[in-house]
């Protein structure tokens, strides 16, 4: 009985601890990808290839495979039309300084303004997954332009993986996992330092420079994900768990400033404060799709369609965090003369328009999309544009 009382004390007394600690989402480890985002964000059950890096790891075993000797991404989130109305407008020399202030007070109080990059190396094929990624990505958000403030976080990350396919009943079933050590820079960005980052792109200015003084936190965490495929005919059936049991980093806190200075001249942490108030985790993520892969015969060298559906995030469905359009992803894809690629789709209820070309080794994809940051749809909408450039064999 003591000791019955003694565990139940000691539970109580840790969820009391952890009462007093907040957990902070962080952003997932997952670049805006035009060849799925194109597609609605569908991607869970069609994973092949680079991209089942960040969406399924049992794409590994999958055909489809690639070595990507360098794959670099740019997207931005904005309005398409306004950033090249605002494009156009400086190269007929009629730009300036105010008119880049009404751009990006258009953009910050209609769902938010950022830019993000990804540059990367890997390998996916017979059952192994190696590759190296950094992803930068950065919001500026506000319901005026003098209240934005926002995030800009950059990752490091590691993925190594294996897939194992399996023969069962007359259908194959390729389960994978994969560990992901990661290295990270989270600046909250506060209202006095956003009102200088925009005043810097207004004015053509290094953009960085009033985010020295702002505070960093740093360290590392290590995800792990887990998948299955069943391919069965036509039709392929996917299970994704990202981020099992949530990915927590260890951050210590300092000036973004010093971060940047001591880690871009020697590869370390510079001295900070443990920050042990709060838990900054990726929460878990747990998917599940489905998609069509016609096989035309003949005709697939000339025509080659496909059709993905995935439903993101179950624990927010079930839970009634949001609704199921928030994770509801949808896409299709026709590949013409095994060069050219035509896409679209819903994510999470706002169509995505894509397109690619593939010349030899050089793969060039292009996308436009829309993300929903609140509850329900039309809630916070924000459109964004993906540009990636790669040399794959």
């Amino acid at each position: 009985m003591r000791k019955i009382l003694f565990i139940g004390a000691l539970i109580t007394l840790l969820c009391g601890g952890l009462a007093f600690a907040d957990t902070i989402a962080e952003i997932p480890f997952l670049p805006m990808s035009p060849q799925v985002m194109g597609r609605g964000g569908s991607f869970i059950a069609d994973a092949h290839g680079y991209d089942s890096f960040f969406y399924n790891p049992a794409g590994f075993s999958r055909s489809g495979g690639s070595f990507t000797l360098l794959s670099a991404t740019t997207w931005a989130y904005s309005r398409p039309d306004e950033l090249i109305g605002l494009g156009q407008k400086f190269m007929a020399g009629t730009g300036s300084s105010s008119s880049t202030l009404s751009f990006l007070n258009n953009q910050v109080t209609s769902g938010g303004f950022g830019i993000g990059m990804s540059a990367g190396i890997g390998y996916v094929g017979n059952g192994l997954g190696l590759g190296m990624m950094i992803i930068e990505d950065s919001t500026l958000y506000g319901s005026t332009l003098l209240g934005a403030s926002g995030d800009l976080t950059a990752t490091i990350g590691f993925i190594g993986g294996l897939s194992v396919p399996f023969d069962v009943l007359g259908f194959k079933l390729h389960v994978g996992g994969d560990i992901r050590p990661m290295i990270r820079v989270h600046a909250p960005i506060s209202n006095s330092v956003a009102l200088g980052m925009l005043t810097a792109i207004a004015d053509g200015q290094d953009l960085l420079s009033p985010l020295n003084s702002a505070d960093a936190l740093y360290g590392v965490g290590i995800g792990i994900d887990l998948g299955a495929i069943a391919e069965l005919g036509w039709f392929t059936f996917g299970l994704s768990v990202r981020d099992l049991g949530g990915t927590q980093f260890k951050y210590n806190e300092n000036t973004f400033g010093t971060f940047s200075s001591t880690f871009g001249s020697s590869l370390r942490f510079p001295g900070g404060t443990s920050v042990t108030a709060d838990q900054y985790v990726i929460p878990m993520n747990v998917g599940i799709g489905v998609a069509v892969h016609p096989d035309l015969g003949t005709l697939k060298y000339l025509v080659d369609p496909s059709l993905s559906v995935d439903l993101q995030d179950l624990g927010g469905v079930l839970g009634g965090s949001h609704s199921i359009w928030y994770d509801l992803h949808g896409g299709a894809e026709l590949k013409l003369l095994n060069m050219f690629a035509l896409r679209t789709g819903l994510n999470q209820g706002y169509l995505t328009f894509g397109a690619g070309v593939k010349l030899l080794v050089l793969d060039l994809n292009f996308a436009l999309f829309t993300q929903e940051l609140g509850a329900h749809l039309w809630d916070r909408p924000r459109a964004g544009a993906t540009l990636d450039v790669a040399i794959r064999w």
